[in-house]
């Protein structure tokens, strides 16, 4: 199960001062010296308490963070826009987004990194305007009709791991179609391909999430789109999906909305 865990810590502190007094000794009056002039007051100095000219050194560092900040809030209004004006607000994240990266500076130590989102940014700007213009959103993949006892999809069982069905899922990237085996997990709610996986469809990285895996422990994976998923007939678009481990898992992000039926040699998808 992918779960999103933030934490924020805060410090404080606190100082003292401390005043220190100074006594006089009065001397003999006999051995009073004649009065010398004062000498001249030192000219006053002006204290400033802005900072030092060199102390905003961090704009060029925000940039980078803030970039990454607006292309986050961009992943995740994607994964639940349902309306243009939804993809409008995406669009609008994600030109902010490329903008700020834009500005990363070549003194900076993420300057390289940023170049490279430069690149995906464009590319999931561009598919962001796509879906502000109409291209069909996920909602509207197309499925097949449905005979009269509600099923919907048939997929195919190609071998069982620990009890688990193993099933081909069609993937469509960047690089075209390709077909991988993939646990059809119920336990998942998200789909999970793997690095090479993600590498043969050009999977471009938006972005991170935290999953808990096996063992109970939480690890952060990259996260990235792909154009569609295709099992069994059913077909869903714009898929968000997360990238890591050694075997794919095909999530309930996209089945979760049907009823299962498993049997033998294949799984069956009812509304």
């Amino acid at each position: 199960m992918i779960v999103a865990i933030s934490s924020l810590t805060v410090a404080s502190g606190c100082g003292s001062k401390v005043a220190l007094e100074s006594s006089t000794v009065p001397t003999p009056a006999a051995a009073a010296p004649a009065p010398t002039p004062a000498a001249p007051a030192p000219a006053a100095t002006e204290v400033s308490t802005a900072p030092a000219a060199d102390a905003p050194a961090a704009p060029s560092q925000s940039y980078f963070r803030e970039g990454v900040n607006r292309a986050t809030s961009a992943v995740n209004i994607g994964k639940s826009a349902q309306s243009p004006d939804d993809w409008k607000l995406a669009t609008s994240r994600w030109e902010q987004a490329l903008s700020l990266m834009q500005k990363v500076p070549a003194s900076d130590p993420n300057y390289a990194t940023a170049q490279t989102k430069i690149k995906e940014y464009q590319q999931n700007l561009a598919s962001a305007q796509q879906r502000v213009n109409g291209v069909p959103r996920a909602a509207a993949s197309a499925t097949p009709a449905k005979d009269s006892s509600g099923l919907v999809a048939q997929i195919p069982i190609v071998e069982r791991r620990g009890g688990t069905p193993v099933v081909p899922v069609t993937f469509s990237g960047q690089k075209g179609k390709q077909q991988f085996s993939m646990l059809f997990d119920t336990g998942a709610t998200g789909t999970l391909i793997t690095a090479e996986m993600a590498n043969a469809l050009g999977v471009v990285i938006v972005g991170e999430t935290i999953a808990t895996i096996a063992d109970g422990s939480q690890v952060s994976l990259p996260i990235g789109y792909v154009d569609a998923i295709e099992a069994g007939g059913l077909r869903k678009e714009a898929v968000l999906v997360a990238i890591g481990g050694d075997v794919g898992l095909l999530g309930q992000d996209f089945y979760g909305k049907y009823g299962i039926s498993l049997g033998s040699n294949s799984i069956g998808l009812y509304e």
